[in-house]
């Protein structure tokens, strides 16, 4: 009789103890909803989703948000910067006046600052680096040093081919120790590249700025930047001797132009650099020259080895390194491309590998294609 009611009583205390538990438990994901299922919450999802590109998932969270609030100002902000991406300025520019007209604190107007620097950056409209000057002041003055007041500001001189000026305010936000210090410190490298590399033509500078180069992009750096076809023509006016494949002649066209280049932008610059037979740079056997396809760090090295065989008149160069055991563990010494690395990292340094690595099919930057053709214009006396 004793066993059974002691049987009862600690039955008892476990179901207490178990609906009490399953009570708790149900009022903290009642707390953890309430806590995220939030206007600001929302918005912090939306900027993280944008910063990542996933804008369809951005547009979800600031739609959430205002569903909770109308008047909440950051997700006004947010949708605007995404009418922007998408090209819908007037829209763009409405949001952002609704995100302004609801702000309530000094980050709140900073942010919508940004935004409108964001905004206008997009655009390229007329006078838009000074509107995105004057925006930044805006948000510096409703919130001293907001990091991504000074990241936007750097990203916009960049884009404007103001290398000094987005030099400086990416040293800003490093300094700053925010959480866009590793992006700014990514950038930093680039924009340090470009002042290095200088370069001097428009073409040159708007693709220095290109986190990818293309096919396209590397036949316009040595027309426009490294001015391939004068360099070749000046040596045959100085009595040297170039490889019957490389043409030095300006032609009125090719006789037959690369189906996929006959409307591109940059054709004349392709044309010119098919005419100047570079290994590595020429049509595809199917007879495409792949305009838009990324060029790869394997490809520039065969375009920069080739000109420096035949720039210096010496045609060993192209075998030099044939047979020698390589330093890569990610090439190996039957590659074709091989002897044009070595030529490109062990015999003039002009391309900075990884450590044991060199990493071929990797894309190449702007900010590293210039860099890399100024340090061979030096190589050979090119000025």
């Amino acid at each position: 009789m004793y066993r059974g009611k002691n049987w009862l009583h600690n039955g008892f205390f476990v179901t207490v103890s178990v609906l009490l538990f399953l009570a708790g438990c149900a009022q903290e994901h009642m707390t953890l909803q309430s806590v995220l299922d939030t206007p600001g919450h929302h918005a912090s999802n939306g900027f993280q989703f944008l910063a990542r590109g996933h804008v369809e998932d951005a547009d979800r969270e600031f739609q959430a948000a205002l569903q909770l609030d109308n008047s909440f100002s950051r997700a006004h902000c947010g949708l605007g910067l995404i009418a922007g991406m998408r090209g819908d300025f007037p829209q763009a520019f409405q949001s952002m006046d609704l995100a302004k007209k609801y702000a309530k604190t000094g980050e709140d107007r900073a942010t919508v600052s940004v935004g409108e620097m964001r905004l206008y950056s997009m655009q390229k409209g007329e006078g838009w680096l000074a509107r995105v000057r004057s925006s930044f002041e805006d948000a510096v003055r409703s919130e001293a040093d907001w990091p991504e007041a000074w990241y936007y500001l750097g990203a916009a001189y960049k884009q404007a081919y103001r290398f000094y000026g987005a030099e400086k305010a990416f040293n800003k936000v490093k300094d700053l120790h925010s959480r866009l210090a590793w992006q700014a410190r990514r950038e930093l490298r680039g924009v340090k590249k470009i002042i290095r590399a200088m370069p001097e033509s428009s073409v040159g500078k708007s693709i220095a700025v290109k986190n990818v180069i293309t096919r396209a992009d590397t036949a316009a750096l040595l027309v426009e930047e490294l001015k391939l076809d004068k360099v070749y023509e000046d040596m045959v006016r100085n009595g040297n001797d170039l490889p019957s494949a490389a043409g030095v002649q300006r032609k009125t066209g090719l006789a037959a132009v690369p189906p996929d280049v006959k409307a591109h932008p940059l054709r004349p610059d392709i044309e010119i650099a098919l005419q100047l037979n570079v290994n590595g740079l020429g049509c595809f056997p199917d007879g495409s020259f792949g305009p838009e396809q990324p060029e790869t760090r394997a490809g520039y090295a065969m375009i920069m080895g080739d000109i420096m065989a035949i720039i210096r008149q010496d045609p060993t160069l192209k075998k030099r390194f044939i047979g020698k055991a390589s330093p890569f563990s990610d090439i190996g010494n039957e590659d074709p491309f091989f002897n044009a690395v070595m030529l490109c990292t062990k015999e003039t340094s002009i391309m900075e590998p990884g450590t044991g690595i060199f990493n071929p099919e990797g894309p190449v930057s702007g900010a590293d294609a210039v860099l890399i053709l100024r340090k061979l214009r030096e190589e050979l006396g090119i000025f």
